[in-house]
């Protein structure tokens, strides 16, 4: 085996190096085999999301040790000329391959507990899951890579000095985008709403449909579908009808001045009646006497709509049950009127007839007057002559 040479290494040394392969990929099948007992041991993973795991971490881990076995192995053999080259390439291999397990692990475990704790996916993070796989994706891969850089001899404090200074002339070309990208941050955190979600924005009124890092959209009450920017959220105060606990419905209603006090007390007994029984309506409601109007007397009736029912189908039943039982007792509605009240006829009737004869009189005078006139001016012609 001594006299057996090749690329400047002996038969033993061969040997040698072909052990430290087939030991480092059996060490590699042996922490793949001892991993998954770890994990159920120590921890409380499901099989499910234990065959996750191990699915997108074996492959990285597997080849690492595989590096460390070629990199003893290469040990064996007079390579000082490609010393340098070598261990620059088991560096750059050896950094990726720890950001591929890292990148994979993190991922992998952000997105199990998203989906924990967001079980019906309705949960923004949960709805805008793969974006945030994506962008944990170019975080570590390029923390990753710079890392790889510095370990390699390259200057990164120089190269991330540049980016930034670019950085801020792209962020300054594209403002409106990066308020977009915040706002969607904040819709992260925050979670104003989720899909499916009533909500009033930005003079919108309507459900929303869709939700990502840049806009989202609602789909109106009139029917179309409009995208609004995620700025909006960070600029406007959002409404989310949906997570209401209950819909707050006032009526005021108006009865007429011919209602007495018993007719009044009634209306308030009857509008509390039809309140407790509608199984729709909390018990929780108000009802008073509010005012004395310009042509009514008003009652103020406050109830709450459940969570859940149909807003406007209850609002329905309430108010044509409160038409039915206010006809049905004689209670009945005031309107805009105006009443004119003559304290005696004859005195009108006198007033007038004088005013007309006055007006009689002083015609007669005027025409008098004007026949005086033109006698004077008929005299004083004939003079003339």
């Amino acid at each position: 085996m001594e006299h057996f040479v090749f690329l400047g290494a002996n038969g033993y040394d061969w040997i040698k190096a072909i052990i430290d392969i087939v030991i480092t990929v059996g060490l590699s099948k042996l922490v793949m085999w001892v991993l998954p007992i770890l994990f159920r041991r120590f921890s409380k993973l499901s099989e499910e999301d234990l065959k996750n795991i191990l699915k997108k971490c074996a492959t990285p881990i597997c080849l690492l040790i595989i590096l460390i076995g070629i990199r003893l192995s290469l040990t064996h053999f007079p390579l000082e000329k490609y010393r340098s080259i070598i261990s620059m390439t088991y560096t750059v291999v050896s950094c990726l391959t720890i950001t591929w397990f890292v990148s994979n692990l993190i991922t992998t475990v952000t997105c199990r507990i998203i989906a924990t704790h967001n079980p019906d996916g309705k949960n923004n993070s949960a709805l805008m899951l793969p974006t945030i796989k994506h962008l944990l994706q170019v975080i570590i891969w390029g923390a990753g890579i710079a890392i790889t850089l510095s370990n390699t001899g390259y200057d990164v404090k120089a190269l991330l000095a540049g980016l930034g200074f670019g950085g801020v002339a792209l962020a300054l070309a594209a403002k409106n985008t990066v308020t977009n990208f915040l706002g969607g941050a904040t819709l992260l955190i925050d979670n104003p709403f989720s899909i499916g979600d009533r909500v009033r924005v930005a003079n919108y009124d309507g459900f929303v449909s869709f939700i990502g890092l840049r806009s989202f959209r609602l789909s109106t009450l009139d029917g179309t579908e409009v995208t609004i920017p995620n700025a909006n959220i960070i600029d406007n105060a959002v409404e989310n009808v949906t997570r209401e606990p209950a819909r707050r419905i006032v009526l005021v209603l108006q009865l007429t001045y011919g209602t007495n006090a018993e007719q009044m007390q009634l209306a308030m007994n009857i509008l509390r009646d039809i309140a407790v029984n509608n199984p729709h309506v909390d018990n929780n409601c108000h009802i008073f006497f509010s005012d004395f109007a310009e042509y009514s007397l008003n009652i103020k009736f406050i109830y709450y709509i459940k969570k859940g029912s149909d807003i406007f189908e209850t609002q329905s039943e309430m108010n044509l049950l409160i038409l039915s039982r206010f006809n049905s007792n004689g209670i009945h509605f005031a309107f805009p009127t105006h009443s004119l009240y003559v304290e005696n006829i004859k005195d009108v009737e006198a007033n007038e007839l004088a005013s007309h004869d006055a007006k009689a009189l002083k015609g007669q005078e005027v025409k008098k007057l004007k026949d005086v006139e033109i006698k004077k001016i008929e005299s004083k012609t004939s003079d003339s002559k």
